[in-house]
């Protein structure tokens, strides 16, 4: 699983859930009506401690030569942080919006997410990310979040299952 494909169901969701438009933060288009959310990745993995685990199996080779080959899997858990930040024209709208984010990805979604092998594991506190624009404020609040994955990587080892030593050491 990768951290764009956890996004992916986490934004969908939060739409659907919220009923708030969630695009992405560094949007070039135009802005939606307020109130919504924004997202963005900001740290696309953490690498997770230790080693990862190795699974090994024996499989049917794709070289005739062999008749089977291994196929080692390692498996990590590493994790991403991804930014929440709801904007509103009143700051109890933004400070609002967020906190039924942050509650949606912490509790609605816990299922779909372990359903995919992701879980929550830290939510930053809730905290003003305000700006100025021209004479007005564009209230915003928002969290991070970060989110631990499962990912596997394999490979295909070629075995040798038979071999023939012909000669001698006096040869």
């Amino acid at each position: 699983m990768s951290a764009v494909t956890v996004t992916k169901l986490i934004v969908k969701r939060l739409h659907e859930l919220l009923n708030a438009p969630v695009v992405p933060t560094d949007n070039v288009g135009d802005k939606p009506g307020y109130p919504f959310l924004s997202y963005k990745i900001t740290t696309a993995r953490i690498k997770p401690n230790g080693q990862p685990i190795m699974e090994r199996e024996l499989i049917a080779s794709v070289n005739p030569l062999f008749e089977y080959d291994i196929k080692e899997t390692a498996i990590e858990q590493p994790a991403f942080t991804i930014s929440f930040i709801a904007y509103a024209a009143a700051e109890f709208d933004a400070i609002g919006l967020s906190q039924m984010a942050l509650d949606t990805l912490n509790h609605n979604l816990y299922y779909e997410l372990k359903d995919i092998n992701a879980v929550v594991t830290s939510i930053e506190a809730v905290g003003d990310r305000s700006v100025l624009i021209v004479d007005n404020y564009e209230h915003r609040y928002g969290f991070d979040a970060i989110i631990r994955i499962t990912s596997e990587a394999s490979r295909i080892v070629e075995t040798i299952e038979n071999f023939n030593i012909t000669g001698g050491i006096n040869e």
